[in-house]
């Protein structure tokens, strides 16, 4: 494989405009040279999950969340799709092997300890009572926390993954849906 080969074509795009150190920079949370980041200023943020059933995470997160495919490649381990939602970018790599299995847990399958990505939406009481429509596990329902600045719940993927959901309660400018 020639270099620059593998890059999804945004990417390869935006390398070639210089913007992906800046846009690695912002994704870590560390501000340029010169540039002071301001205490409210939001950072674009990532996340990458592992499953075996690529095709049915990829649809999940599509058709269930709200997710758009950027882009999706065939590697020598498996494949790897990106997918954006609110400026969130979220990886799903293929694995050949599943998560060890809890008879006590959910539906006899171990969802991940904690939550692998954190979204933000504007009524957590809606969402949850959207997806328990839509079948989707529901691991904790809505409450009020971190001293009432935020009503969180936590559902499952179709997988094993620990979803955030937050809603800001203190401040609703702090609820972007365009995540800038």
């Amino acid at each position: 494989m020639r270099a620059g080969q593998g890059i999804f074509p945004e990417w390869r795009r935006l390398l070639g405009a210089g913007l992906v150190a800046p846009l690695m920079a912002a994704c870590l949370g560390l501000a340029s040279p010169g540039h002071a980041r301001a205490a409210s200023e939001p950072t674009p943020t990532s996340a990458a999950i592992r499953t075996p059933d690529f095709d049915e995470s990829v649809r999940w997160y599509r058709d269930t969340l709200g997710f758009r495919l950027i882009g999706s490649q065939s590697l020598v381990p498996g494949r790897k799709a990106v997918l954006e939602k609110s400026g969130f970018l979220l990886e799903i790599n293929e694995t050949d092997h599943v998560l060890p299995q809890d008879p006590d847990a959910t539906a006899a399958v171990r969802a991940t300890g904690a939550p692998v990505i954190s979204l933000i939406v504007p009524d957590v009481d809606k969402e949850v009572a959207r997806l328990s429509e839509m079948g989707v596990d529901i691991l904790q329902p809505p409450e009020d926390q971190l001293e009432d600045s935020y009503r969180v719940a936590q559902i499952r993927d179709n997988g094993r993954h620990r979803i955030e959901l937050r809603e800001p309660l203190d401040d609703p400018a702090r609820f972007n849906p365009m995540g800038r």
